[in-house]
């Protein structure tokens, strides 16, 4: 079983950091988990975000933010966006 996060509202500190790493061209919903943040963006997100100089930016700011770890989490798919391999 598995247990899906609130939708909502969001921390002060989760929406401060949403909107430092949106200035920088990262967007999603951020839940934050006491020192641990979660930005819940899409597949092009998490695509971005394999890029270690901007990964390491987004940790930075993270940090400024006064979180310890930044983790990324897959939103769910628009309908229809869902193909599986070999299909």
């Amino acid at each position: 079983m598995s247990v899906r996060r609130v939708i909502g509202g969001g921390s002060p500190q989760g929406e401060a950091l949403a909107a430092a790493l949106a200035e920088r061209g990262v967007f999603g919903r951020v839940e934050a988990r006491g020192p641990l943040a979660i930005i819940v963006t899409d597949a092009a997100g998490a695509e971005q975000l394999g890029d270690a100089e901007l990964r390491r930016a987004a940790l930075a700011i993270a940090r400024e933010q006064g979180f310890s770890h930044l983790a990324v989490e897959l939103g769910a798919p628009a309908a229809g966006d869902a193909s599986l391999p070999g299909g």
